[in-house]
């Protein structure tokens, strides 16, 4: 930010005799002594601009910003061309907080002098400090063609560039203002969070720790390492720097923001609330920090069902607040950028309905999206096909934008048998990998498909990438879990629009047409819970592949867990164990007792941690109190041990009695590993489609043994299985001897190919 004080043009000995004196003393820092010389000038000399405007700066200097401002405003009462004193000015009011002032006066100053670098800089840091990136960029694009070297330029350029999406070139911008200042610590932490945007991870932890070596007490340098370590999935590590920073003079409402963020991936939404509150004081008409509040409501973890209808209830709340507040503030900038930084996504995984929740929350997500600068139609209109002939009709344009085209288990379990069994004779598709990583699933599927795009990198230019393809279709197999999916899906940019479950929740987004589901996934009144029209279909409704990982050995000494009892596996996340149930696993427990004579019990209950210590301890500690409260030893039944790599899982799989279905929000390709390791698993059939994805497998197996209608009957079948070896056995063989039915189904693609060519005829009708 360039804020330091600037002189005027006017030649020192053309002025007051003292006027020499002063200025020395001022360059020395002798503040005090030098705005002494300046009033002594005044004294003789009421309207002299240099000592006007000389004492003005000292003003400003000490912080004393009404004082400052009133002495500048004077001193160009007296000279109102000075561009020095405009810029000094529009400082003054910057440092205050009052950015509309400061750029007000620095757009004049710009006007006088549109080469001057001082000028450019000034005009480019107050837009950039209103939030108004955009606006900025040509301005700063200027001022580094003049001076390509300078720090504060580079260094400002690329954080505008950042926040409009562009990270590859604002990486160049601030590699560029790490050899221009290299002791410069906010330079390094910067190259840091750009490195981080587009996937380099260790180059950027590799410049966190560097800004934080020059400049220990720096906030931006432990902001810059908290947000390192929080993309290396280190949150502990991640929550402390980011509380050494924001303790520390100067954090931005970014970093605040940032770090609330990581709170709430921590389960610690009270704090995280409060340092996005505090984010609030320093940007008033911030529209993103005020939607993290809303979001923030939505615990990931709650302690009492009690604590999760709370969350719900503040959060609906929440979401007429903020309506009510945008429509009633001016001056808000950008509000498009506030989609996406924050989502809905833990609602999920409360057992309720949440199409209504979701809807109001898209209806903002549309509303907000639709004021993104753009100089095409938001509606794009349908394909001229004029001339095509009826006997050769073109193909179909199916659009798949997905932030996961790689290993992840949205691709293994819905996108990737989409893109390699599309009918290509019949459809043109095209792929849009909207992350900035990538794998060999990546590049197997850049082969695959005439059309792969992943060259943007801004949201503007996605938005021109997609609707330049002119689609028929286009496909979000997930939404809900990426900020640019979000984003991307509030806006019209296809004739048909379409989700699916990689996210396996309602959009709410009035924006997506259909929501592409399956029969075996779906209730009866499956139409009651989406705001979108369900596709149902056939089967599972996807082309899912074995995995075949290599196995090995799980260690189960190194885990702590015995070689002499059936273990049942209980393999979701933190977050998907919901305090409703948490009586379930206490009354499995009781019946798991040691046999008479035998040295070996009954089964052990086996969770795992996460990359959250705070989630997990906030599990552990809920788990462990309704096992006292039930009269049943935690820690005689239960085993919490560590993630597992894949090899290691499958091994344990291998070497395991049962698993356990997730109540509530199941868990598909845990589910169908299970099946491929020959392991039962016992799944419960949820009243919505997010808790019904492992019953379909199960059922889709002809195994309705391995499913639970009701809580009472899943407690019943663990028991048993958990004591009957024999009958596990026979359920084993039955899963080897069926298991082929579920992978590889071409009967979905094709209902897929039928229903996105109907949509099309529809839409065109």
């Amino acid at each position: 930010m360039s804020d330091e004080a600037q002189q005027s043009a006017t030649p020192v000995d053309a002025n007051h005799p003292l006027l020499a004196r002063g200025v020395s003393l001022h360059r020395e820092g002798r503040l005090d002594e030098a705005a002494k010389v300046y009033l002594e000038i005044l004294s003789e000399a009421p309207k002299d601009f240099d000592a006007t405007h000389l004492l003005g700066v000292v003003a400003l200097q000490q912080g004393r910003f009404d004082a400052a401002q009133r002495l500048i405003k004077a001193a160009l009462d007296a000279n109102p061309q000075d561009v020095a004193a405009m810029g000094n000015l529009g400082t003054s009011y910057m440092r205050d907080g009052q950015l509309e002032s400061a750029s007000q006066w620095f757009d004049i100053a710009l006007k006088l002098q549109p080469d001057s670098l001082i000028a450019l800089t000034n005009a480019g840091t107050a837009l950039h400090n209103m939030g108004r990136n955009q606006e900025a960029i040509p301005i700063l694009r200027k001022a580094y063609e003049s001076d390509s070297k300078s720090f504060a330029v580079c260094n400002l350029l690329g954080a505008c560039l950042i926040k409009c999406g562009e990270a590859r070139e604002a990486v160049e911008l601030f590699e560029a203002a790490t050899r221009a200042d290299p002791g410069n610590a906010e330079g390094w932490a910067n190259l840091s969070i750009a490195l981080n945007a587009i996937g380099k991870q260790s180059e950027a932890r590799e410049c966190a720790d560097k800004a934080v070596t020059l400049k220990p007490q720096s906030s931006t340098a432990l902001g810059a390492l908290g947000a390192a370590q929080f993309d290396q999935g280190r949150l502990a590590e991640a929550i402390e720097s980011y509380r050494q920073g924001v303790a520390l003079p100067g954090p931005t409402a970014q970093m605040l923001l940032e770090f609330a963020n990581t709170l709430l991936a921590s389960g610690l939404n009270e704090e995280a609330i409060e340092q996005l509150q505090r984010a609030v004081h320093l940007d008033e008409k911030n529209l993103t920090l005020r939607w993290a509040i809303a979001l923030a409501h939505l615990r990931p973890i709650c302690k009492s069902e009690a604590e999760m209808t709370a969350s719900r209830n503040r959060f609906a709340k929440a979401l007429d607040e903020v309506a009510a507040w945008y429509r009633t503030t001016d001056g808000i900038h950008e509000p498009f950028s506030a989609v996406g930084v924050s989502q809905p996504f833990y609602l999920a995984y409360q057992p309720y309905n949440n199409r209504e929740l979701l809807s109001r929350y898209g209806a903002l997500c549309a509303t907000w999206m639709a004021t993104l600068p753009s100089g095409t139609p938001d509606v794009a209109e349908p394909i001229d096909t004029r001339g095509t002939s009826p006997a050769e009709p073109r193909k179909l344009r199916i659009g798949i934008a997905a932030a996961h085209i790689q290993e992840h288990s949205v691709w293994n379990a819905i996108t990737k048998g989409w893109v390699y069994n599309i009918d290509q004779t019949r459809f043109e598709l095209y792929l849009f990998q909207l992350k900035a990583t990538s794998d060999q699933e990546t590049e197997r599927a850049r082969r695959a498909v005439p059309y792969f795009e992943d060259k943007p990198t801004s949201l503007s230019a996605w938005v021109e990438a997609i609707r330049g393809r002119n689609l028929d279709v286009l496909i979000y197999p997930e939404i809900g879990m990426d900020p640019l999916t979000v984003q991307l899906a509030s806006l019209r940019l296809a004739p048909v629009q379409a989700a699916s479950w990689g996210h396996p929740e309602c959009t709410g987004l009035p924006t997506m047409d259909l929501y592409i589901s399956a029969e075996a996934l779906e209730p009866v009144n499956a139409s009651d819970n989406y705001s979108e029209k369900v596709v149902r279909l056939p089967n599972l409704g996807v082309h899912v592949e074995p995995l075949t990982p290599a196995i090995s050995k799980p260690g189960l000494v190194s885990l702590n867990l015995p070689g002499n009892e059936p273990l049942l596996l209980c393999a979701g996340a933190p977050f998907k164990y919901s305090p409703i149930d948490d009586d379930i696993w206490v009354q499995i427990a009781r019946h798991l007792k040691k046999r008479i004579f035998k040295r070996n019990s009954g089964g052990r209950l086996v969770f795992f941690r996460s990359r959250s210590e705070a989630m997990d301890r906030i599990l552990e500690i809920r788990l462990r109190a309704a096992f006292d409260k039930g009269g049943v030893e935690f820690d005689a039944h239960v085993s919490i041990i560590p993630t597992l790599d894949r090899s290691r899982f499958f091994g344990l799989m291998r070497e395991s009695a049962l698993m356990l279905d997730t109540l509530g929000f199941s868990g598909f390709n845990t589910a169908i590993q299970g099946i491929e390791c020959d392991l039962p698993v016992l799944a419960y059939e949820g009243e919505f489609m997010r808790g019904r994805l492992a019953s379909a497998i199960m059922r889709r197996l002809d195994l309705p043994e391995l499913v639970a209608t009701t809580k009472e009957e899943f407690v019943q079948k663990a028991i048993e299985l958990a004591g009957d070896a024999r009958r596990r056995r026979s359920l084993r063989a039955k899963i080897i001897e069926r298991r082929n039915i579920l992978f590889r189904d071409m009967e979905p693609v094709r209902a897929l190919e039928r229903h996105l060519a109907d949509a099309v005829i529809k839409a065109r009708a």
